[in-house]
């Protein structure tokens, strides 16, 4: 068939005249929230972070618990609601930070943890057993306020190293894995002078082949950048992407647009803002701020994630003081349009947040937790959403399609490129039809509505 020629759908209707009601349709995934409680004491969370630990393939859930100095995990247990808590250290002074990666190359996931009172970086070897037994290594004391800690193969040796935020020493810094048993652990400095450093992450931002890191400063409102420029140890080129984001809290690296280079998305804790800085490119590279929500009293943490399954990236993010926990749909454009819906309206003292498909349905859920001096839960939203919303913009129109035998079909004609969708929002193989609702895309757009009749 010549590629200008139209192509059909194959609809299963057999020999039956065929109503298609036509809808000039915006199409948006309907996002529902069912509550699930984790946890009902869980006594400061502040940290939050999902792994396998248990090697079992269902995903569990780990916590940095401040006001328990404790870092804890939940098995999930079969149903959204039944959980089982394990404690891994109850000795962490205010426990803040916590994270899982196979630090010592076992082929199970070992847990590294940041500790504010205590002033510790530590990481626990996950022994196995049941339940898990854990060994406790010291990477680093005397780390004042350590607030972050994170995970990442940054010298890509085939070791996950470490990396770390300290607050008060006004540090961003890594450990690099040098290996051995027990292993040990070489400290180079990234960022100096990093006043109320929070937040750390690495991403190729300069597209170069070696590892960045992106970090954020809560007391100069700074969101900067260090470019790596090769050597042993690696030396660091720093650069401020924002001088005035007030309360620099997190920052998450993250291709938000879809063109194929890192951005970042980030919080500010005093200024109550969301915002991302698209990745512009250059030398050095140049960054465009643009907000995604304000009014967010005391946002802590921001993470992106396709929530509505349309294929690109939303948020959700929490804030403290206004006790939300909400996500912002990406509605395209550029800028980026944003709207915001809330998950839930009212959890006191809402700090850490996690994002990720808990339940195993393909679609992503949200975790997050009440922090110090809030109610003490640990909560969970399955993401039940129901498929596609419609809001129509023009008026109905009737039209009759006559069957043609083929397939027992009637068929439609459909532009090259042109593509079905169920009520879910999922593509369908156009052999494969069965009695239902379905959309028809061309050329990214929805434009019509099909209801087939058995």
């Amino acid at each position: 068939m010549n590629s200008n020629q139209h192509k059909p759908f194959a609809v299963c209707i057999p020999y039956l005249l065929v109503a298609v009601v036509l809808w000039m349709t915006v199409l948006c995934a309907q996002v529902t929230w069912t509550e699930h409680i984790i946890d009902p004491w869980a006594y400061g969370t502040a940290s939050i972070y999902v792994a396998d630990l248990d090697n079992d393939c269902v995903k569990d859930v780990l916590g940095a618990v401040l006001e328990e100095d404790a870092i804890e995990w939940w098995r999930y247990d079969g149903s959204p609601s039944q959980w089982t808590k394990f404690n891994i250290d109850t000795g962490f002074f205010q426990a803040i930070s916590v994270y899982a990666a196979d630090i010592d190359n076992d082929g199970d996931q070992d847990v590294i943890g940041a500790a504010s009172y205590s002033d510790e970086i530590a990481w626990w070897r996950n022994d196995g057993g049941n339940p898990i037994q854990w060994t406790k290594y010291v990477i680093r004391s005397a780390y004042d306020f350590a607030h972050e800690v994170y995970a990442h193969d940054l010298n890509k040796d085939g070791r996950v190293d470490v990396l770390g935020a300290s607050s008060f020493d006004d540090l961003i810094s890594w450990w690099r894995n040098d290996g051995g048993n027990p292993i040990t652990w070489t400290e180079q400095t990234i960022g100096y002078s990093c006043d109320g450093a929070k937040s750390v992450r690495v991403a190729d931002f300069d597209d170069d082949g070696d590892n960045d890191v992106v970090g954020a400063n809560l007391y100069d409102n700074r969101i900067i950048w260090w470019r790596n420029d090769g050597g042993d140890p690696i030396q660091w080129t720093e650069f401020t992407i924002d001088s005035n984001f007030a309360g620099a809290h997190r920052v998450q690296a993250i291709d938000l647009d879809l063109d194929q280079d890192e951005d970042i998305l980030a919080v500010a804790y005093f200024g109550h803002e969301i915002a991302w800085y698209r990745n512009d490119g250059g030398n050095p590279l140049a960054w465009t701020k643009q907000t995604i929500g304000t009014d967010f009293v005391n946002a802590c943490i921001a993470q992106a994630a396709d929530l509505d399954g349309d294929g690109d990236l939303d948020v959700a993010a929490t804030a403290q003081t206004s006790d939300e926990v909400a996500w912002w749909r990406n509605d395209g454009g550029n800028p980026i349009v944003w709207t915001k819906f809330f998950i839930e309206e009212y959890f006191d003292r809402a700090w850490p947040l996690y994002v990720c498909d808990l339940d195993g349905d393909e679609d992503k859920d949200v975790i997050a937790g009440s922090s110090w001096a809030g109610i003490h839960e640990v909560r969970w939203w399955e993401n039940t959403s129901t498929g596609i919303a419609e809001n129509q913009i023009s008026k109905t129109l009737s039209q009759h399609f006559y069957p043609t035998i083929i397939r027992s079909a009637a068929m439609l004609r459909a532009r090259p490129g042109s593509k079905l969708y169920d009520i879910m929002g999922r593509e369908i193989n156009t052999s494969h039809v069965t009695p239902g609702v379905y959309f028809v895309e061309t050329d990214d757009q929805i434009t019509s509505k099909i209801i087939v009749v058995d």
